[in-house]
């Protein structure tokens, strides 16, 4: 397994974040996909219920603006 728990390293810049959580400083549970994590968090697509009872508190600060 590469350094850094399994993600590609660029050059002089650390491991590459795994979704839009690791970017924006809060995670994403473990039952949110790259896929829905990256919708979710960009406000593609609002959470459901479910997703929403999972993000707890940082549900309240989505979209994750970023940039």
């Amino acid at each position: 397994m590469p350094a850094g728990g399994g993600r590609a390293a660029r050059r002089g810049h650390g491991p590459v974040p795994r979704d839009a959580g690791d970017i924006a400083g809060a995670a994403f549970p473990p039952s949110f996909t790259d896929t829905e994590a990256l919708l979710v968090g960009t406000g593609r697509r609002a959470p459901i219920g479910a997703e929403r009872a999972a993000l707890g508190a940082p549900a309240e600060r989505l979209p994750f603006v970023i940039g």
